[in-house]
């Protein structure tokens, strides 16, 4: 496939904060990748740089060497685009500009093959895309932490988790959210949950699950945190809150240098409870690796723009998987519209999915390209 056009525009993410679209031209297929970003971002994470370094990048680096170009796969573009930034952080040319391009070029591809893009993905991981009804969904209803403006509570997401079942999860987490609206009568945070002001850092747990009884749901809804405690100055007693409310998931629980900690709370969880690494593992198949040998989580979370290609996202889930870590496909708290992870999580058979509250158009984005995958 030849690169005839490499377009990068400045666009805006759900905080009203400037983010790139990538358009590549090719002489078989259009296609466009637009790229989230974090606030609470890990500090082993890939670099993103400024939109408009990104975009000059993109224009002045990238192109002249992608243009005019024959490009054979997936492998190949983003072998290139590694040699071209040529640094172990993507510092040189951010893993925004990296990833735009990369992400733009797989949805070519895919479109040039008149494949579904999970199909696509699939095949680059080497897997038949399965049926997904009992992929979990994590839906962050309550927001604290670095996505409230009021910091509070500390802990970053309060978490609903449903089964998929051909979306009825989807519909299920909604009417909580709604009901939730009524109850708390407040504002919503980064990532369409709602904020509240003076809450300690268990209440939320206690009105949420007053919530789901409330909505007939009990049994059918597990809850979950991210603590995200890398933020916090001190450690929380994130085990009593794990047997009390009978948690089916927390992410990072402690803070991302905390190697064996993350191991004596593993090995001190009773039950289905899982111990899940975010900025512990940043999407990097090498600290993925490290927590195995450290015997530290139970699963991981996958970010593409962490890491900076399509091709070591997808390493970093082969890597996951074959060593039994359950794999949360996950977006960023300062999103887009573009749903590229919903294909992602489906072509990877991921054990979860993670995009937020069912509210704003950046969030419920990911939820319908589910539903139209069916």
């Amino acid at each position: 496939m030849k690169i005839s056009n490499i377009k990068p525009i400045k666009i805006l993410d759900s905080r009203g904060e400037e983010t790139i679209k990538v358009t590549i031209e090719t002489d078989k297929a259009i296609a466009s990748a637009c790229i989230p970003q974090g606030k609470s971002t890990g500090k082993y994470e890939a670099v993103s740089l400024p939109a408009d370094k990104a975009i000059e990048n993109i224009k002045k680096k990238i192109s002249p060497q992608l243009v005019e170009r024959e490009i054979n796969s997936q492998q190949e573009l983003d072998q290139l685009l590694l040699k071209l930034d040529n640094s172990e952080d993507k510092s040189n040319l951010g893993a925004n500009a990296i990833l735009g391009v990369s992400l733009a070029f797989a949805r070519a591809f895919s479109r040039s093959q008149n494949k579904k893009l999970y199909q696509y993905i699939g095949e680059l991981l080497k897997k038949e895309p399965t049926e997904f009804n009992d992929m979990w969904l994590l839906f962050n209803i309550i927001n604290g932490g670095a996505h409230s403006p009021t910091k509070r509570p500390q802990i970053q997401e309060y978490l609903i988790l449903l089964k998929f079942k051909n979306g009825e999860g989807i519909w299920q987490a909604t009417e909580i959210h709604h009901k939730l609206k009524e109850k708390l009568k407040i504002g919503v945070g980064d990532e369409g949950g709602f904020v509240v002001k003076e809450m300690d850092n268990e209440k939320p747990l206690e009105i949420i699950s007053q919530t789901i009884q409330e909505a007939n749901l009990g049994g059918k809804v597990r809850l979950g945190l991210d603590v995200a405690a890398s933020q916090f100055d001190k450690d929380l007693d994130i085990l009593s809150l794990i047997k009390k409310y009978n948690l089916l998931y927390v992410e990072d629980p402690l803070s991302e240098e905390e190697w064996k900690k993350f191991r004596d709370l593993k090995e001190k969880i009773k039950g289905d409870s899982l111990i899940v690494g975010d900025d512990l593992t940043v999407s990097n198949p090498k600290r993925i690796k490290k927590a195995v040998e450290e015997n530290s989580i139970h699963g991981v979370i996958i970010k593409p723009n962490q890491i900076g290609t399509l091709s070591e996202c997808l390493e970093a889930i082969k890597t996951a998987q074959e060593n039994n870590l359950k794999v949360i496909i996950s977006h960023r708290s300062g999103e887009t519209c573009d749903p590229f992870i919903a294909d992602l999580a489906v072509a990877c058979g991921a054990w979860g999915f993670k995009a937020g509250a069912p509210y704003g158009g950046e969030r419920v984005a990911k939820y319908n390209r589910l539903l139209a995958i069916i």
